[in-house]
């Protein structure tokens, strides 16, 4: 999938990946009333071929489920890491990448510039105990200063995030 591609995206095609984020198995027929009502004049047929489009390129991936958990907790963490001097920098920052990433409770990791080096976002899981902190543990050699923020998040837009990906 190419950036032009989430470039050439129009109101009616971020509307159709809105209202499919919410629910993904909302007909194309109340998409297309949806977007009638906001001023849209299309079919339901019109509504299928520019989901089609969407999958053909890949803004689309596929569609899950997503399973309620009996434990749902709306908690994260951010781990702010400040990194020892060393000319191997980047490699130590794909190597705790590359290990966060194996965590299902990720959120993302980011590269910074300034007084920190990188960002962790990790969803706090009750059953797993200080993730986090085992981060620390494990990079403790390649690490000068860390802080670990609680984060309450409330509102994502999801579009918005998956920009990130470009």
């Amino acid at each position: 999938m190419s950036a032009d591609a989430w470039s050439n995206l129009d109101k009616v095609d971020q509307k159709i990946l809105e209202i499919l984020n919410e629910n993904a198995r909302t007909p194309s027929k109340e998409i297309a009333t949806e977007l009638r009502k906001s001023g849209h004049d299309v079919s339901d047929r019109t509504i299928r071929k520019r989901i089609e489009r969407l999958e053909k390129s890949g803004i689309i991936k596929g569609y899950k489920a997503v399973l309620s958990d009996v434990s749902e907790t709306n908690e994260y963490e951010a781990l702010f890491i400040k990194f020892k001097p060393t000319r191997s920098l980047e490699s130590v920052k794909e190597s705790i990448k590359d290990h966060v990433i194996e965590k299902p409770n990720y959120l993302f990791v980011a590269n910074l510039d300034g007084e920190w080096n990188m960002l962790v976002i990790m969803k706090i899981d009750p059953g797993a105990k200080n993730v986090t902190s085992k981060i620390i543990e494990k990079f403790s050699d390649q690490i000068i200063d860390y802080r670990i923020n609680k984060l309450d998040i409330k509102n994502i837009n999801l579009l918005n995030m998956s920009l990130l990906l470009l």
